[in-house]
């Protein structure tokens, strides 16, 4: 019923060359959906605007009707309550003069005649189109606080009942809502169900570009749609062109991780063959295609046998990369589509994030080209993939040998390159990494797809900019995030840094709030910066899975007992005090001169700064029985005990023995916070034979508790969206 409605309200608006429906259209619409709305009865004069009001029943509200209109009251457009005839002739009135006044331009088609609705909690709702994530569906709390405060909830639709209560659950006033100072809660569930049934129309009805309802008023028992306003579009999109290679493509991607044989194109003395140095340690066979016979021997004094094009080589490339400037980069394609070469990284950049009309030409043809074809481009603009159990790197540094149980993917080379740097200083494993860069072929959710099917896949990180088809990001993130944490860090999140994330890698920009959402739904975590992303991937991967956010703390001094407790607690992180039965376990032997053991335990002086391991046994071990403690925290190595390590490393290692037998033991996450302070390159040491052993370790409370938020946040919607 609702889709004839529509068709026909549309076409009439076309008819008249208008995109906006005026509140009679909009809300006939709303009603043949079944939502909670009286459509007004339209007056063009003031005898039958009195008449309307008769039949309605007083009080009544007038609304200015003009297609050129859209905030009605921005033209004093609005007269309620009413109380009788003579009323509205003077609000009548004054609303035609106000129009003439303020918008002279404007047509007057009358005025909108409903009953006065009963006072209730004023509420917006609405959806809208993002160019990268389709149709959203929103909610605020209205008036003042939607106006002044933003307080408002975004989803992509369609959405669940679960994802409507959720957008609720973020309000900031959401106590209202429930009742306060004496006044009732309103009816939740009405307001879920008008969620749900408008974007379930969004989701079928891409031709609606916006509708507005606003006010919404809600109830105790229900709720009435006010005012509403829906654009159309009525521009026809040209469809995106569809890969008709995809699934060979793929294929082709993901042999490039395990490759039979890799091919660099022209890598050079003056970049220190770079790409040829970074292959050093293929364990299977590598080329060099160049022809530049100054360089050739340089190549060859490497090992490395070269040739002058790709059809010297008889075996099948599964990779390439080539580091030929802009204007080459189309017939190397080109050679290597006729090669039968199954994925290219292109390091080349100078295209589309310059903006220059060539750059843009010189993308477009490598687009064009390769959708044409099979293979699987990476890039371009990119430092390529990374598959250290075969040996294949795209920066000479990197560990190479050992096959891990992380993946990364990010459209900057200089993050890639840095995560894989720091990521052994963690304790973190690659198993796979991809520097992206302008996604011209390949995008994100391709690469997220293939590393969510590894089965050696236990966590995925990605740093993203944009992105260009993002319900199909969308779709790829939910669907690895079902069964692996995604730890995703968005760039550009600012409007400053949307303009640098154009310059860098041409992506399309996602305004903050609709990128929130989109993770959020997900079931995805965010963090801000690089620290963040390398300890959660850490906690990730190293630890147990917490059952809830509650901590069990223990630190060595007074003071520091309170800075990790207020530095938790500030993370959104629960600090409970322990069970009784765990309270007479530790009068027992706790050293209360100084110390106390209220979570936090101030316990320097029962364990001796962790050195009188029996008692640090035994707190672990009440921690671990404790069923209020979801997760464990001890601060390790503080003030001059850690200057020691040095010259009685001995110290160090039997007490991280021992912790790293209990963090193996334990059915809870657990692990260490080690200040550098004044002892850096003490604690720096005392870090890595903490990691040897499989500890997870933090340089500060601060890094722990964000990463344990970030950790428990995961598991928390994890589970509630399993349910």
């Amino acid at each position: 019923m609702s889709d004839s409605i529509l068709s026909e309200t549309i076409a009439a608006a076309q008819a008249s060359g208008r995109s906006v429906l005026n509140e009679i259209e909009s809300k006939r619409v709303l009603h043949a959906l079944g939502l909670p709305v009286t459509v007004p009865e339209v007056a063009t004069s003031a005898d039958a605007a009195c008449a309307a009001a008769t039949k309605i029943g007083f009080p009544v509200v007038l609304k200015v009707l003009s297609p050129e209109v859209s905030h009605k009251s921005e033209v004093a457009g609005v007269e309620l309550n009413l109380e009788n005839e003579a009323q509205v002739r003077e609000a009548f009135a004054r609303i035609h003069k106000n129009l003439e006044t303020k918008a002279p331009e404007a047509r007057f088609d009358g005025v909108a005649v409903q009953r006065m609705a009963r006072p209730g909690i004023e509420l917006i709702a609405g959806i809208t189109r993002d160019e990268q994530f389709g149709p959203l569906v929103m909610v605020g709390l209205g008036g003042v606080l939607v106006e002044v405060m933003k307080d408002t909830a975004l989803r992509l639709a369609p959405i669940s009942g679960r994802d409507a209560h959720e957008m609720l659950d973020e309000l900031r006033g959401k106590a209202i809502l429930s009742g306060v100072r004496g006044r009732p809660g309103v009816d939740i569930d009405a307001i879920t169900s008008l969620l749900g049934k408008i974007s379930g129309f969004a989701a079928v009805h891409p031709e609606v570009s916006e509708m507005d309802l606003n006010p919404v008023v809600a109830y105790e028992d229900g709720l009435e749609v006010l005012d509403a306003r829906i654009v159309v579009d009525t521009k026809k999109k040209e469809p995106v062109r569809a890969d008709p290679h995809r699934a060979a493509r793929l294929e082709n991607l993901a042999r490039a991780f395990n490759p039979r044989a890799v091919a660099v194109i022209g890598d050079k003395r003056m970049g220190g063959y770079m790409w040829l140095r970074a292959m050093r340690h293929l364990k299977t066979k590598l080329y060099s295609v160049q022809i530049d016979p100054n360089e050739i021997p340089g190549i060859e004094a490497m090992g490395v046998e070269n040739r002058k094009s790709l059809a010297e080589i008889t075996e099948p490339i599964d990779y390439a990369v080539s580091a030929v400037p802009r204007q080459v980069a189309p017939r190397i394609l080109k050679d290597c589509i006729a090669n039968r070469v199954g994925s290219i990284g292109f390091f080349t950049s100078g295209f589309s994030e310059t903006s220059e009309e060539l750059g843009v030409r010189l993308e477009a043809e490598l687009r064009e080209m390769a959708l044409d074809s099979e293979i699987a481009l990476v890039g371009p603009n990119c430092m390529g993939l990374y598959s250290p159990g075969v040996g294949m790197c795209n920066f000479p540094e990197l560990k190479v040998g050992e096959t891990g149980d992380t993946c990364f993917i990010s459209q900057s080379g200089t993050h890639t390159i840095n995560f894989c740097l720091q990521a052994p200083w963690h304790g973190i494993k690659v198993n796979k990494a991809a520097s992206i860069g302008n996604v011209l072929v390949l995008e994100a959710a391709d690469y997220l797809d293939l590393m969510a099917k590894d089965p050696a896949t236990r966590v995925i990180g990605m740093y993203i900019e944009g992105v260009r088809d993002g319900r199909r990001f969308f779709d790829s993130v939910r669907h690895a995030a079902a069964v692996y944490p995604v730890v995703i860090w968005k760039g550009g999140i600012t409007a400053a840094g949307a303009r640098a994330t154009f310059s860098h890698t041409g992506s399309l920009t996602t305004p903050a709030a609709t990128w929130h959402a989109m993770v959020a739904q997900s079931g995805a975590v965010e963090v801000s910066n690089m620290d963040e992303m390398l300890d959660a991937v850490e906690l990730f991967a190293r630890a147990k899975r917490p059952g809830g956010k509650r901590m069990g703390l223990v630190a060595m001094t007074g003071g520091q007992s309170v800075v990790i407790t207020d530095t938790f607690a500030s993370a959104g992180l629960e600090i409970p005090a322990l069970s009784e039965s765990s309270y007479e376990e530790l009068k027992t032997f706790f050293n209360i001169i100084g110390g106390s053991y209220r979570n936090p335990l101030d316990a320097g002086g029962t364990i001796g700064a962790a050195v009188q391991q029996g008692n640090l046994d035994r707190i672990l071990e009440i921690l671990e029985r404790d069923r209020v403690i979801d997760a464990i925290v001890l601060e390790v190595g503080t003030g001059f005990r850690a200057a020691r390590w040095v010259a009685h490393e001995e110290e160090v290692t039997g007490l991280l023995d021992r912790l790293a037998a209990f963090a193996g033991r334990s059915s809870k996450p657990f692990a260490v916070v080690m200040h550098p302070a004044h002892v850096e390159a003490a604690v720096a040491r005392g870090k890595e034979l903490a990691r040897e052993r499989g500890l997870v370790v933090f340089d500060s409370f601060e890094r722990a508790a964000a990463a344990f938020r970030v950790v428990s946040d995961y598991w928390e919607n994890r589970t509630r969206s399993a349910s």
